[in-house]
């Protein structure tokens, strides 16, 4: 289980890398562990769950929403403060199926371990792993 995690959790940045240029490291882990668990707190832990929303019309209330939340994250982990940057980014990474098949299999791991999250290992994020002991 962690090593699926690991794996997917790196892909994951990496992909955040790639779209962002951002050079921390650390950042973009915790970006990608925030995403997930996003993800895992709407449901949205199947790949055509993602490709639907996205499948919208681009003036879709519920597109726009998600693709937001993924804008704020990287803004708020990669410290870039140009909002159109951001935008570009998320919708980069929602159009890419490698990095939503490792986003959405993140998020499974984190829901069907909800009950046990400190069992975890390889979660970085303290932000992360303080909403899982919440709950």
């Amino acid at each position: 289980m962690s090593d699926l995690l690991f794996e997917n959790t790196k892909i994951t940045a990496y992909f955040l890398w790639e779209c962002t240029n951002c050079p921390n490291a650390l950042s973009l882990w915790y970006c990608a562990e925030d995403v997930a668990a996003y993800f895992e707190k709407m449901n949205y832990l199947h790949p055509s769950l993602i490709r639907e929303i996205m499948n919208e019309q681009p003036h879709n209330v519920r597109r726009i929403s998600f693709i937001r939340h993924i804008a704020f994250r990287i803004y708020v982990y990669t410290q870039n403060e140009n909002k159109l940057d951001n935008w570009f980014s998320a919708e980069s990474l929602l159009g890419n199926d490698e990095w939503i098949m490792a986003i959405c299999a993140i998020a499974k791991i984190y829901h069907d371990n909800k009950e046990n999250f400190s069992r975890l290992t390889g979660i970085r994020s303290e932000q992360v792993r303080q909403y899982y002991q919440d709950v």
